[in-house]
């Protein structure tokens, strides 16, 4: 079944432009996925089942879907309800679906009864009764826009990824005991923005499998999407973790079965996404660790001045007013380098109070790492006393200071220093962030030891005064037992 889904499909693609081609070639999930996801479902004997595949494009995963089903065997009879409304893919839906009904009564005597609705999803009317035993389906990745950025305001902020909203509208349909198989952007999975929506998701149908796509290479970034296998009802006591290590060969279940508590945060319902049972080992170690920023009295900012917006305030040589400008490349081997020979505008002039900053102890850290850096953070720590009494700082920095008038002393300022330029906070960000950065309020989240043993680190680092990240790695790894 599935493979006639996907030979039709492919004719599809064929008979499409090349420009066209390209566009609607990246939507349809490849066959072993595909199959690998649709048999995941937990199969009960019963003598019919409903299932639906919202916005199913050409209908890979409904046949998908249907043939697993079939295959379980103990059903005779099989609902599929199908919304696409795109009239693009319509035609060959009916037709896939045509040729699934058929051999799935030929070849399992199971009887598929189809309804395919064009009609948008999310908008669509669903009837009170409307429940189903198994849901699947793959959702545009892309921004909700328009009225659908509008469509469930207590649960998703503005800007929300449209696989969301469908994904919550599939949950509100499960019947009891239904499962969910859906897809999301990555970002899903731990983003600050969307805890509100994690921990509704989960409140109705809990994740059961975790389904990741592998990276290109050891070190870049997981590929963008998530898949979640969730079930109707209360969290189950163990979740697995699956990988698909190509474009188009079957799930790997190389970890074992995981605690449900170490695979889903209950701080903010964010869920731990490893590879291997080392990067496993290295997150758990992290996610121990008792403090936040916040523990400490401490604030993560954003730099002050988005330079485009003050060319007329920028200086090349320390006029009379201005003040140093600290941009990234000042940040070199855990100091602050400034001025910088040759380079232009490290100075401004603060025409308002919120272009300046009173010198204190900070930590400093890049908001991008730059190619040439060898961790996701690139740190600086700046004593009070070696800068002027008001000083600036660039939007493409982030840093951290003590509210008010109070200052980190140096032994913890440096400890901060060190722990965040080691290897294993590197790790934990790898695994955790969805993108080459992390915006203030990711940085605010990060795990941090006890002051006490951070101060422990700061006084390795100041006495040998060396603040290179292998020299952190080994201080941090004698201290706190990690990396």
């Amino acid at each position: 079944m599935l493979d006639l889904a996907v030979r039709n499909t492919k004719k599809l693609i064929r008979e499409t432009s090349k420009n066209e081609n390209i566009r609607i070639g990246r939507f349809f999930t490849k066959r072993e996925i595909a199959r690998s996801l649709a048999g995941s479902f937990t199969f009960v004997s019963r003598y019919s089942v409903r299932l639906l595949d919202a916005g199913a494009g050409t209908g890979i995963l409904a046949a998908a879907a249907v043939e697993a089903i079939a295959k379980s065997g103990g059903v005779t009879e099989i609902y599929l309800t199908c919304y696409e409304n795109d009239p693009a893919y319509l035609p060959r839906l009916t037709d896939n679906l045509e040729r699934v009904r058929k051999k799935a009564r030929h070849d399992y005597h199971v009887k598929l009864r189809v309804t395919v609705l064009a009609e948008d999803f999310l908008t669509a009317t669903h009837a009170d009764d409307e429940r189903y035993d198994y849901i699947i389906t793959n959702p545009p990745q892309e921004t909700a826009e328009g009225t659908y950025a509008t469509l469930f305001p207590e649960v998703f902020p503005a800007g929300a990824p449209l696989a969301c909203l469908f994904t919550w509208v599939a949950a509100s349909l499960l019947a009891p005991d239904g499962q969910l198989i859906t897809t999301l952007p990555l970002k899903t999975a731990s983003a600050v923005s969307l805890i509100p929506f994690r921990r509704a998701l989960f409140r109705v149908a809990a994740p059961e499998r975790v389904f990741l796509y592998a990276r290109e290479k050891e070190t870049s970034p997981l590929r963008p999407v998530v898949t979640l296998k969730l079930k109707e009802g209360s969290a189950p006591e163990e979740v697995r973790l699956l990988v698909f290590p190509g474009e188009d060969t079957p799930a790997t279940d190389d970890l074992p079965p995981l605690p449900y508590d170490a695979v889903v945060s209950s701080e903010d319902a964010s869920l731990c996404l490893v590879h291997s049972g080392e990067e496993l080992a290295a997150l758990v170690r992290m996610r121990d660790l008792p403090c936040r920023f916040s523990t400490f009295g401490l604030r993560v900012r954003t730099g002050l001045v988005l330079e485009s917006r003050y060319p007329e305030l920028l200086r090349d040589a320390p006029v009379d007013g201005a003040v140093p400008l600290l941009h990234p490349r000042c940040l070199k081997d855990g100091t602050v380098q400034f001025p910088l020979p040759g380079v232009r505008h490290q100075y401004i002039i603060p025409r308002t109070a919120a272009l300046s900053q009173p010198g204190k102890n900070i930590l400093l850290m890049k908001r991008v790492p730059a190619k040439s850096d060898k961790r996701r953070l690139t740190c600086a720590v700046l004593l009070k006393n070696t800068v002027p009494a008001h000083f600036s700082t660039s939007n493409k920095l982030n840093y951290i200071d003590a509210e008010g008038d109070e200052q980190m002393d140096p032994g913890f300022l440096f400890g901060l220093f060190g722990f965040l330029s080691s290897a294993p906070v590197d790790a934990y960000i790898r695994l955790t962030s969805k993108s080459g950065q992390l915006n203030a309020k990711e940085l605010a989240r990060l795990p941090l030891p006890d002051a006490e043993h951070l101060r422990q680190i700061g006084g390795r680092l100041m006495a040998m005064r060396s603040y290179k990240p292998d020299y952190c790695d080994k201080v941090v790894h004698e201290i706190l037992g990690i990396g």
